[in-house]
């Protein structure tokens, strides 16, 4: 018998600031992507915000608020909104 897995999809919507060119786009993109538990990323510099779908199972849409990347640089981030996928 096959085990069913229910993985529980959000959509994260936040606002990231500190971004200031395409480096730091990568960077916050690699910072975001190297949780587990995240599907997908997506950053924008000129909006400064990024959209993130994540797997809640593995991760709460405010841990994305305190990852190394927000923490250990300048840049810093804020969840405008979590909606389902």
């Amino acid at each position: 018998m096959l085990a069913c897995i229910d993985m529980t999809e959000k959509i994260v919507k936040m606002r990231v600031f500190g971004m200031t060119c395409d480096d730091c786009v990568r960077a916050v993109t690699n910072g975001i992507k190297s949780k587990e538990g995240v599907i997908d990323v997506r950053v924008s510099l000129s909006d400064g915000s990024a959209v993130v779908r994540i797997d809640t199972d593995k991760v709460d849409p405010h841990e994305l608020e305190v990852l190394p990347v927000f923490t250990k640089t300048r840049y810093r981030a804020q969840v405008r909104e979590v909606a389902d996928s």
